[in-house]
């Protein structure tokens, strides 16, 4: 699959699922529409491997919901997660690598358990289409590292899986806090699939 195929499939998922959301919406009488941005750091778990030769790195991420039956949304959301090689390790292990990153393009579903106190936590999971890309490639060669070629990238299903808390500050505005666990690659199976987690700090805007 070249680059171009990869970039289209991905963005063909993220436009369709913006399209069947807010068209489902006209469907919905009295819909409330939110929408979120975050920021956060993120952490290679698994494999231990990768745990150990990649730094923390940094999230970044767009969602938008549709609440179709009182704490239950439908959402639609892309992020960006990277990180990058931390070199000694990559030695110190004998282990060639580089810095990674994950474009995401998700569909889900979040229950917000709804109550009398302005904070309301919340469950939340989606699937969708993740682009690996390895940059700045290293290999160890007699104790150092030297360059490994070009870049590598490909494109496989994954998940999240999140558990998270929402403070409303008035009718429209809210912060979030949400510890976030990533699934790479669904092919391979949950248990064998890289993992990644996240915890996010952002604003809802609810409409």
């Amino acid at each position: 699959m070249t680059f171009s195929d990869q970039q289209s499939k991905l963005l063909q998922f993220v436009v369709l699922g913006l399209v069947l959301l807010f068209s489902g919406a006209e469907m919905v009488m009295a819909q409330t529409v939110s929408f979120r941005g975050n920021v956060g750091a993120s952490f290679f778990r698994s494999p231990d491997l990768q745990s150990e030769v990649l730094n923390s790195g940094t999230s970044l991420g767009l969602e938008t919901g549709i609440r179709v039956y009182r704490g239950l949304e439908i959402t639609a959301g892309g992020s960006y997660d990277g990180f990058t090689l931390n070199e000694e390790n990559a030695r110190l292990f004998g282990s060639g690598g580089g810095d990674l990153s994950f474009l995401s393009g998700t569909l889900g579903l979040r229950y917000t358990y709804l109550n009398s106190s302005d904070a309301h936590p919340y469950l939340t999971t989606g699937i969708g289409l993740y682009r690996l890309q390895s940059t700045n490639r290293r290999e160890v060669s007699n104790g150092e590292l030297v360059s490994a070629g070009e870049k590598v990238q490909e494109v496989k299903k994954g998940a999240h899986l999140a558990l998270g808390s929402l403070f409303r500050l008035d009718d429209t505005y809210a912060v979030f806090f949400e510890p976030r666990y990533v699934f790479y690659d669904l092919g391979v199976g949950i248990g064998n699939s890289a993992r990644y987690f996240i915890l996010r700090l952002g604003v809802d805007v609810q409409l």
